[in-house]
């Protein structure tokens, strides 16, 4: 069976979120995208985006804060 590929990231780019039409980030690591405003998750499965509001994750404080700081590493890592 052959292996999903990365979603392509014009796509990506193109897509916002449903409830708020903000941007999202892309979590790769997660098979995510992430709005942070709202705390919502949109999972990515075999390279589609799921991005009805019902498919949405609700992350709580902690995992919110988790998410958030891997992502600032990954946008500016310690020199």
């Amino acid at each position: 069976m052959p292996q999903p590929t990365e979603p392509d990231p014009r796509l990506l780019s193109l897509l916002a979120c449903p409830v708020d039409k903000g941007p999202l980030i892309h979590v790769p690591e997660e098979d995510l995208l992430y709005n942070p405003r709202l705390r919502r998750g949109y999972p990515i499965r075999d390279s589609l985006p799921y991005m009805r509001p019902l498919d949405a994750l609700t992350l709580e404080d902690s995992p919110h804060k988790e998410l958030l700081c891997r992502i600032e590493e990954r946008v500016s890592p310690a020199s």
